[in-house]
């Protein structure tokens, strides 16, 4: 009984030990809490102390710097001094009475605008009432009256920066369309410069943009010829091998160990191919060579094909570029009205002598619609640019080089294989040989 006693006993000291423990130790954190707190506290009460001496050396300042211009500078006379302090006054006299000029002329336009909004309000709410005598007599409040006249200040204001606005965008426009004045100006003096370089004539002004299109078309077309100049070479490079190879296997006696090298037409593969006695060849090198010398020549002639496709693309795009160029060329006569409708108030003589020099500048595109003429036709004839004739050389130009697309397909098409002997004999061989 005993023992239970101090067992029991023990255990609750060892858990009032614990609680004191912990306790203790919450004690402890407090306290270091408290200490950090009042580190804290004695750095801010530092801080305040010197920011009170800071403000009290700052008050003893102004406060001498102000008996200074009460009483002036001791080191002056006493007349020079009132004379200073009579000055300052002065100033500060003047500058106060700006201010108030400047509020009383302030206060002045609140007070017209002020009577403005209740001429309006007065008059609006005279209008609503002699509306509303059937339903009776509207009154508004006072909250929103002030709404109201918000709402105008509100409007006034937008109206006031959209004036402004306006106003810049009126400059702006100025200013491109003096620039764009300049821009022609120089436009017109380089064609006469340039005229004047190629000794072209003096009421024929060249124009360097045509000149620059025409210039690019003719780089594009100068590359694709080096191309099809390169393929035709490689071609009969490509030839002479397939002949000199040929030359040396007859000589040699060995007619069935030709290779095709070359280009086969459609019809003479579907004829080597549909032979009888062609699916029956023995499975001899000499058959699987020749056979292999056919795949080689397939691959070459789909390669070929490929290419001239590729060319043929390439041909029309530039066609395609340089129409859509002269269809812009045109257009941009159309906007700039370098032509109007037959008869109209705007058609324009070209080569009229009553206009300027600057104002007769031509394109070469009007090559296009003026009639042939001798080399010594008069500068004086007229010329009646009009947009049925731009129309129809328009539509001149797309027809002709859909024309000239179509012909270049019907060539390619038509195009006989260099290689046809070649294939013959070939296939004359393998006859022989089976």
């Amino acid at each position: 009984m005993n023992g239970d006693r101090t067992e029991s006993d023990w255990q609750g000291l060892v858990s009032e030990y614990l609680v004191c423990k912990r306790k203790l130790e919450s004690k402890k954190e407090a306290l270091l809490i408290l200490s950090k707190e009042l580190d804290t506290c004695q750095q801010e009460r530092d801080q305040y102390k010197l920011m009170a001496n800071q403000l009290r050396e700052r008050h003893q300042s102004l406060k001498k710097k102000y008996r200074e211009l009460i009483d002036g500078d001791p080191s002056l006379p006493p007349e020079k001094r009132k004379q200073a302090n009579l000055a300052q006054l002065l100033r500060d006299s003047q500058d106060r009475n700006k201010h108030l000029g400047e509020e009383i002329k302030e206060l002045q336009q609140r007070l017209g605008e002020v009577q403005g909004d209740n001429k309006l309000l007065r008059m609006t709410i005279a209008k609503q009432r002699l509306g509303d005598e059937e339903i009776g007599v509207r009154h508004f409040a006072a909250h929103e009256r002030e709404d109201l006249v918000q709402q105008l200040e509100r409007a006034k204001e937008q109206i006031e920066s959209l004036e402004h606005d306006l106003q810049a965008s009126v400059d702006e426009l100025q200013d491109v369309k003096e620039e764009r004045s300049s821009y022609q100006d120089k436009v017109e003096r380089l064609n006469q410069e340039l005229n004047h370089i190629l000794s072209g004539h003096e009421n024929r002004i060249i124009d360097v943009d045509a000149l620059c299109m025409e210039n690019r078309y003719l780089q594009e077309r100068l590359k694709q010829l080096h191309e099809e100049v390169n393929l035709l070479k490689s071609n009969v490079a490509k030839y002479k091998n397939a002949l000199e190879r040929r030359k040396n296997s007859k000589g040699q006696g060995k007619s069935s160990s030709s290779a095709l090298t070359g280009v086969l037409s459609a019809k003479q593969v579907q004829d080597l191919l549909s032979e009888d006695h062609g699916c029956s060849l023995p499975a001899t090198p000499q058959s699987i060579s020749d056979l292999k010398s056919l795949a080689t020549a397939l691959l070459e002639t789909i390669h070929e094909k490929n290419m001239v496709i590729q060319h043929q693309r390439q041909t029309n795009k530039i066609l395609g570029n340089r129409v859509a160029e002269l269809e812009k060329k045109l257009r941009t006569l159309e906007v700039s009205g370098l032509w109007s409708l037959p008869g109209g108030k705007d058609t324009i003589l070209f080569g009229d002598p009553t206009l300027p020099t600057t104002q007769r500048s031509r394109s070469p595109l009007l090559k296009f619609v003026e009639q042939p003429t001798e080399n010594k036709a008069s500068p004086k004839d007229d010329v009646v640019l009009n947009r049925e004739e731009f129309e129809d050389q328009r539509d001149a130009v797309e027809s002709s080089a859909v024309n000239l697309i179509r012909n270049e397909k019907q060539k390619s098409k038509k195009a006989p294989s260099p290689d046809v002997t070649v294939a013959h004999e070939y296939k004359a061989e393998q006859v022989d040989k089976a």
